[in-house]
């Protein structure tokens, strides 16, 4: 009876929290001159709330809307390990093995050539590799040549192509944190290396089609381009599109037929392409909450949810770059500390996620494993650049955003979660 009370109450109260929560939405939109913000709430297992506000083209005069799709950026990692921990499912790999197992060429850092580099590490970017000099023009030969991409070999191997001695830290892998792209270009060849398949086949099979989203880490892969939005940046007081201006239509759709799997994963970027839309995200992150499994059928094993959600790298002071936020990391998984004016979101959550920041777009997944509860935002341009957070090292558009969350749906959430504990 209890359990039934509380429920109607959350269906109750749930109308004039979302009233707020849009009004917050748009008092956001308004004070950091947004051109378009996406906010998606999770409580108990489901969407509780989606808000939209402002622009997704500008150009076209077209408005965000709940099926709108944004170009996430690095959220996209923490996707993307979702998919290959079902490959650990399987047993095909192990989170301690040597990757050079699987990748056709040893991989080393030429200053530790003893030191095997494993999964675990990649994952949790530990692996020793920078985004040296010679990772653009590699990058961008990637992605302008799909059918016949560069091998990551002539990146990571001295004497390659794009190689530069400053792809590799000096400290030994395992041993020192540093945020890197590379290490999800690799990962992502390394599903295709294990499974078979082509990445974005992989992921639409294992991930997407069993959440019953249509997203994809290309633009090609995409069933409709007209709800995709633009992402903008303001350049000398103008709105200035950076990428995914199609107006609707791919005029030069690129041809990945003779791409050769296992090659190149990154031409399907997997550190930072998925188009997605917060909606879809937020089934994500119901199967992360319900311990792998979606709408009643299971995904991902419980055992890979908690890897993710475990530490496997935690700043002491000395082992990693440090910039306010990245103190504590699991399998792609950012996970909080809740250091005052640093890592921190809720005093009273233990916040985990992934945080996304490219071209203009900002965008923040995050959520409680043990209220069960979390948020997801996106927008595709700030026009007035916010300034430092007041109480954290998120910017204050990014307190901004949690803040308006913790009011009007996480903290409600947990209150509701209780009661129906009790």
């Amino acid at each position: 009876m209890k359990k039934f009370a509380a429920m109607i109450s959350l269906l109750c109260i749930l109308p004039v929290l979302n009233g707020q929560m849009q009004d917050a939405v748009n008092k956001i939109r308004s004070e950091y001159q947004l051109m378009g913000l996406s906010v998606v709430t999770v409580c108990n297992d489901r969407i509780t709330g989606s808000f939209n506000a402002g622009m997704r083209d500008y150009e076209r005069n077209l408005p965000v809307n709940d099926s709108t799709r944004y170009r996430i950026a690095s959220i996209s990692k923490l996707v993307m390990t979702t998919g290959l921990m079902i490959l650990y499912d399987r047993k095909l790999f192990r989170l301690d093995e040597d990757v050079s197992n699987y990748l056709g060429f040893t991989l080393r850092n030429p200053n530790h050539p003893e030191t095997p580099i494993t999964f675990r590490m990649l994952l949790s970017h530990t692996g020793s590799i920078n985004e040296g000099t010679g990772y653009d023009a590699f990058l961008m030969d990637t992605y302008n040549n799909v059918s016949n991409p560069p091998d990551f070999s002539q990146l990571l191997i001295p004497g390659g192509k794009y190689y530069t001695e400053d792809m590799w830290r000096k400290e030994a892998p395992g041993e020192y944190f540093t945020y890197c792209n590379a290490n999800f270009g690799l990962a992502g060849t390394l599903i295709e290396k294990i499974s078979g398949q082509r990445f974005d086949e992989f992921m639409k099979e294992n991930i997407f089609l069993p959440l019953g989203i249509s997203c994809a880490y290309t633009v090609e892969g995409l069933p409709d381009l007209n709800n995709l939005a633009v992402i903008y940046r303001n350049e000398e007081g103008q709105w200035v599109p950076q990428t995914d201006a199609l107006r609707g239509k791919l005029a030069t759709p690129r041809d990945f037929s003779g791409y050769k799997t296992g090659t190149n994963a990154a031409v399907f970027s997997p550190q930072g392409g998925l188009r997605i839309s917060a909606s879809e995200l937020a089934r994500v992150m119901i199967l992360h909450l319900n311990k792998g499994t979606y709408n009643g059928k299971r995904i991902l094993s419980v055992k890979s949810i908690r890897l993710m959600h475990t530490p496997q790298w935690k700043y002491n002071g000395t082992n990693g770059d440090d910039v306010g936020q990245s103190r504590c990391w699991g399998l792609s998984v950012h996970i909080l500390t809740n250091t005052p004016s640093g890592d921190i979101i809720f005093r009273d959550a233990r916040m985990m996620g992934h945080t996304g920041d490219a071209y203009g777009l900002k965008s923040g997944f995050w959520f409680d494993p043990v209220s069960r509860s979390g948020y997801i935002f996106m927008t595709n341009g700030i026009f007035k650049q916010p300034a430092p957070g007041t109480s954290s090292a998120f910017d204050s558009f990014e307190e901004a955003v949690s803040s308006a969350a913790g009011e009007y749906s996480f903290v409600p959430c947990k209150k509701i979660r209780k009661s129906l504990h009790k």
